[in-house]
């Protein structure tokens, strides 16, 4: 069984269209929201490739379907990086049961598999990061630019591990 859209439009909201010059977290101008889209045979590329987690891993629960959850999470083609896009209507979304407690733990796996997790509400973006304290933290990123490079440096003891952040600006 394949999933569709139906009438979720989430991330017509909460992600930006660069064809469009549509920017994250206002609604596209061709957004029907619980419909789809107006220009549906017309769409830009990256509409028509796009996939969130949620079509592609039927392993997400119900729960997860973004028009429910408030959340588009989206694997990067690179294998290195996962991004979640929460509704500003909803900022903390991501913080409430069950997704909260998933997050946690997949920001884990992907920190041992060499994976980012970002949690992005709006036009900010933060990086998710354990932390000694109070079990996380979200690393402000600023504005990123493709091609900028995030290196982590461990600090610290194995219980009390600390991550410091590094953004290496791609020069031009």
């Amino acid at each position: 069984m394949t999933r569709e859209c139906g009438t979720c439009t989430l991330c017509c909201k909460v992600m930006g269209i660069v064809e469009l010059e549509k920017p994250k977290g206002v609604w596209c101008d061709h957004a029907v929201p619980g419909r789809g889209c107006a220009i549906y045979d017309q769409r830009p590329h990256s509409c028509r490739v796009f996939s969130c987690l949620w079509l592609l891993d039927e392993g997400l629960g119900e729960e997860w379907k973004p028009e429910k959850s408030k959340l588009v999470i989206v694997p990067d083609n690179d294998g290195k990086a996962t991004k979640v896009f929460v509704d500003g209507s909803s900022p903390d979304a991501w913080k409430r049961e069950p997704y909260y407690s998933a997050l946690l733990d997949f920001m884990q796996k992907c920190l041992l598999e060499g994976r980012l997790l970002f949690i992005n509400v709006g036009s900010k973006s933060g990086l998710l990061l354990p932390d000694a304290n109070n079990g996380w933290r979200l690393e402000d990123m600023g504005k990123l630019q493709a091609g900028d490079e995030i290196r982590l440096k461990r600090a610290g003891h194995p219980f009390a591990t600390r991550y410091e952040v590094e953004i290496v600006r791609r020069t031009t």
